[in-house]
This record gives C-alpha cells, sequence and structure tokens, in this order.
C-alpha cells in the first residue's frame, strides 16, 4: 500500500477521462497517419467535434502509458486481485492473437490503419484494469468513489439518450415502438458516432434499477419515496424500449427483490404498486402520441379524401410494442428468431471460422469482419457474434475461452449469495452480486465484458462492492 494523494486524485480523472472514452471510434485519430492525408486537411476540416473524438479516441492508450509508469515505480503488479489479473490475461492474449491475425483471411478484410484501430478496445480495457490495480493499491483511498462516478455516467447516458430517443418518437412521422426506431435517422448521432443502441441503453436501466432500489433500503422515508418515483421512471423505459433482455432481468432481480424483503407481504406490495405504476406511465406515454397527433391533424383542414384515409392508416398503424414477426421465416426459424434475434445462426457461422485457429484465433474484433462479409459489402448494420464466451474462442483461441471460463467458475460463489440475498446486510454487496449476475445472463446473448464498455467497467466495480461486509 502506498500513501499518495496526487495519485489519488490522478486516478479520479482517468477514470472519468476511460468514462468518456466509451463510443469512440480509433480512427477518430488514426486517421492522421494515413498516407494521403495532409496537415493542410486538418486546420481546414477539422471542427470541434472532430477534435473532442480524437482526444477520446487516443486517451486510453495515453492512460495505459501513466498507469504502467505509476505501477512499475511503486511496484503494485504484485499480489492483485485474482479477478483483474485473469482480466489482464485475457486482454493480452488478445493482443498476440490480434498480431498473428495478419497472417489469416483476416488481412483481407483491413489494411494496416484497420489493423492497428483493433488493439485501441484491448487497450481501453488495459487501461481500466490498471486503473483498478492501482486504486486497489492506495491508502486513504475509497473504491466506492470509482462506483459513484460509474453512476453518474450511467443516469448521465440513460437522461440523455432517452430523452433522444423520446423527442424522436413524438416527432418523427414513423409509426413505430422505439425499438424499431431508425438506428440511421439524424437525430440517432452523438459527436458523430451512432448513440447507444435501446438494447445498450436498457441494460444501463436495469444497472441503475437494482442500483435505486437497494439503495432505497434504510433511507428515510421521504427520500424513500423520491427513490420510488426514479423506479418508476426507470420501469416505464424498460417497457418503453422492450429489449428482450432487460425485460427478463426485470422479472430475474424483482424476484431477487422479493426474497431480499423479510416482510413478504409487505415486499410483494411494494413490487406489484411499481410495476402497475410503469405499465401506466408506459401505456400513457404510448398512447399520447396518437393524442398529440390527433391534435396537430384538428388545426390542419384536410385537404382532400386520399389525405385523410393515408391518416386513418397511419394512425392504425402506430404501435405500442415491438414487432416479432417476420414473414420470410417460419417454424423452428421463427422462434429462433423471436428468442434470439437470429444469433443462433451466428453462433453456428462462428464455428466454421474456429475449427481452422481453435488454439490461436483472430484477433480483437473479428467477429465484425468474419461474420459480416455480405452486410459491409452491402453497407448494412454489422453484426457482433453475440455471446462472449463464443467471441473469447473467436477473437483469443482456446486458451482465452479457458480464461473467461475461469473467470466465471470463480465468482460462482458470489453470485450463489443471492439464494440466502436477505441475509447479506451490506446493501453494496447486494448491488455488486447482482449486477454481476446480470452480466453474466448478458454475455450469453452478447460480446459484453470481452470488449471494453459499460459492462467492463461495471463488472469489476461490481466485483470490489461484492467484497463489502
Amino acid at each position: 500500500m502506498i500513501k499518495n494523494n496526487n495519485l489519488n486524485i490522478i486516478i479520479i480523472f482517468l477514470f472519468i477521462g476511460i468514462w468518456i472514452s466509451i463510443g469512440s471510434d480509433p480512427y477518430n485519430f488514426l486517421f492522421l497517419f494515413e498516407t494521403d492525408y495532409k496537415i493542410k486537411r486538418i486546420t481546414e476540416n477539422l471542427n470541434y467535434k472532430d477534435i473532442i473524438n480524437l482526444l477520446r479516441a487516443i486517451f486510453p492508450l495515453f492512460c495505459c502509458i501513466i498507469c504502467l509508469f505509476f505501477l512499475i515505480k511503486y511496484r503494485l503488479f504484485k499480489k492483485q486481485k485474482q479477478f483483474l489479473n485473469i482480466l489482464l490475461a485475457i486482454q493480452i492474449i488478445q493482443i498476440f492473437s490480434t498480431i498473428l491475425s495478419t497472417n489469416t483471411i483476416m488481412w483481407g478484410y483491413e489494411n494496416i490503419i484497420d489493423h492497428v484501430g483493433r488493439y485501441n478496445w484491448l487497450l481501453s480495457s488495459i487501461a481500466t484494469i490498471f486503473i483498478f490495480m492501482i486504486a486497489n493499491k492506495l491508502k486513504n483511498f475509497n473504491l466506492k468513489n470509482l462506483f459513484y462516478i460509474s453512476i453518474f455516467f450511467l443516469s448521465c447516458m440513460v437522461v440523455w439518450f432517452s430523452l433522444k430517443n423520446i423527442v424522436d418518437f413524438y416527432s418523427l412521422e414513423t409509426r413505430t415502438s422505439i425499438y424499431n426506431l431508425d438506428v440511421f435517422r439524424d437525430s440517432a448521432f452523438f459527436l458523430n458516432h451512432q448513440m447507444p443502441r435501446v438494447t445498450g441503453l436498457s441494460r444501463s436501466i436495469i444497472f441503475l434499477y437494482v442500483i435505486t432500489f437497494f439503495l432505497s433500503q434504510n433511507t428515510l422515508w421521504k427520500i424513500r419515496i423520491y427513490l420510488y418515483v426514479i423506479l418508476i421512471i426507470l420501469g416505464s423505459l424498460i417497457f418503453i424500449y422492450q429489449s428482450k433482455y432487460a425485460l427478463i432481468s426485470y422479472i430475474i432481480i424483482n424476484i431477487i427483490f422479493y426474497f431480499n424483503f423479510l416482510d413478504k407481504k409487505k415486499g410483494s406490495k411494494i413490487i406489484i404498486l411499481l410495476f402497475i405504476s410503469q405499465i401506466v406511465v408506459f401505456y400513457s406515454l404510448s398512447s399520447s402520441r396518437i393524442i398529440i397527433d390527433n391534435f396537430k391533424k384538428s388545426e390542419l383542414p384536410s385537404q382532400n379524401q386520399e389525405l385523410e384515409l393515408n391518416e386513418k392508416k397511419n394512425k392504425e398503424d402506430i404501435r405500442h410494442f415491438r414487432k416479432f414477426k417476420d414473414l420470410n421465416k417460419k417454424g423452428i426459424s421463427l422462434l429462433e428468431h423471436v428468442i434470439l434475434s437470429g444469433r443462433a445462426q451466428l453462433w453456428l457461422h462462428s464455428f466454421d471460422f474456429i475449427k481452422h485457429r481453435p488454439f490461436l484465433g483472430y484477433g480483437s474484433m473479428s467477429d465484425r469482419y468474419l461474420l459480416n462479409e455480405y452486410r459491409i459489402d452491402n453497407n448494412f448494420l454489422v453484426n457482433p457474434v453475440s455471446n462472449a464466451f463464443i467471441y473469447s474462442f473467436l477473437s483469443g483461441g482456446v486458451f482465452c475461452l479457458f480464461l473467461f471460463l475461469m473467470f466465471w467458475w470463480n465468482l460462482k460463489k458470489r453470485i450463489l449469495t443471492l439464494i440466502d440475498i436477505k441475509y447479506i446486510s451490506n446493501n453494496y454487496c447486494k448491488i455488486g452480486t447482482t449486477i454481476v449476475l446480470l452480466i453474466g445472463l448478458r454475455c450469453l446473448v452478447e460480446n459484453s465484458i470481452m470488449l471494453f464498455g459499460v459492462d467492463f467497467i461495471l463488472i469489476i466495480n461490481s466485483l470490489y462492492l461484492t467484497e463489502e461486509k
């Protein structure tokens, strides 16, 4: 342990910087190294958004270098948490597999700039691990401060991007659920990058829901009322977005909440009242779109009978719920589409490549290229493999998969404590354990913590919370 107040402050700022870097694109600074790029073009074409994105994209590398300096200077690598060592080893394996992927079919999908860009997410994950390694060795440093910073950024993301989605729901001509809004619409971009999709936002909402619920326990009644209002808003957003993962997680966490109550009758009433309130808010918001549209139409006289028929058709097309049907699929294929949204086909397709390089893999982000050749050629939305375990196998080979399985095997005892959650006295421990469970489930249907992002930061935050007494 070391005592260094300046380093305490530096770690806080580095962690804030890592959060701000989420969603950045390595090409935001790698374009400077293109052979046909001229310095003159920098001053002519760069705007403030480009400068912000450049700083966001280059920050993980800067953070890695700074943290590595402190780790070596103070010899902080020793006696670190096992879960941090495993996560670090997974990133290092992927670095080597990415280097070696230049001799595979991956080289046919990328140039040197694209290849270098694939290391950016690994560096971001390593920088995050380094921050926690240093923070864990600092005297008078409360690791909860990093968790509070995460709550702040999660809240900002949910509020800002949810407002944008809701505004689009009211203002755009499309008559559909928010889930089915076009992800390429002009308003769906933030700092020239696509803003988080509904599934990602729903995940963040679920995390905030868990945090808010447990923090509402053992608080003053007046404060608890405000927190319940927040729960109603968050819950209604879950129903508005209608992500399958979020809806299933919503059921799971309410079961956990039920067993958390010592007074089961009182707990049941609270959970049911929250659910009813959330459904009312959701349906009211969804229905108000129809009311607002009717109000607008009443102010504009109908031009002809054809216009009136079109307006009637548009009104009938407004849907409260996302659509699951696919007219091109039937039977088992349709069932798989409804439950897994086509993921099973991606999982099976990935093994066509894994069998050729089971030990080395194809490196970071390789699923974006290997599984999406047709979609890339036709400028369609790229689909990741959407399973963290398969992604670890595809990107880092069998050794990476083994470490990832070991990571979750070592956490089984922590997760199983949820069975007797009412006997866990510390609410932060309950929060951490529940979030670890939810991220574990998310690893089954998304790449999740195998890539740098919200999940990766929150899993480390939460693992430290599970050690709270």
